[in-house]
């Protein structure tokens, strides 16, 4: 069961997903989202990177699709994520460290341009952008702030992978991770 805080962010991560804004997500809203983080992180489409985030979101989207897409029709609809998302991944059981976890690891590393390890605060702006969160900088750099939990001005990938659990699972209001793709 959700509750409405779970519900809204899973509603605004249905729309990130939603690429061509059909009211639904099929294979080809998966790749356009993959192609858009490529291209807005400037990372080449042939390179080892790309081919992990796109490995990633196609294994995802197998996992989604087995247990989202209820009526079999090769789409997964609004109520089907919310269903399915709140069943695999909001106790953040097997299915999240199966699919969900390894995806946002892959992705993560274009975010992570310089390939130190860690988030930049210019980085994380350049990934909200590539999310269209529409967050300001300053609301930008007040959540970096926040995610970031040792305080020392850079985010690690688990830092960040805890930001987006939180969003994903999490039903506490007060939780950094709730604004990672801007208001919902």
């Amino acid at each position: 069961m959700t509750n409405d805080l779970l519900d809204r962010k899973l509603e605004r991560a249905f729309t990130h997903l939603d690429a061509d804004g059909s009211g639904v997500i099929d294979a080809a809203d998966i790749i356009a989202l993959g192609t858009r983080l490529l291209k807005a992180l400037s990372e080449p489409d042939s390179s080892p990177k790309a081919d992990l985030v796109m490995g990633g979101l196609a294994d995802f989207w197998q996992d989604l699709f087995t247990e989202l897409d209820i009526d079999r029709d090769g789409k997964v609809t609004p109520d089907e994520y919310k269903q399915g998302m709140t069943r695999l991944y909001a106790q953040g059981g097997p299915a999240y460290e199966r699919s969900f976890r390894p995806m946002m690891r892959a992705i993560l590393t274009i975010v992570d341009t310089d390939d130190d390890g860690r988030i930049s605060p210019q980085e994380f702006h350049r990934a909200q952008e590539a999310f269209d969160t529409q967050l300001s900088p300053a609301d930008t750099e007040a959540l970096f702030r926040r995610i970031d939990a040792d305080g020392d001005g850079s985010l690690t990938v688990d830092e960040l992978l805890g930001a987006v659990r939180e969003y994903y699972t999490g039903t506490d209001e007060d939780a950094p991770g709730n604004l990672l793709f801007g208001e919902f």
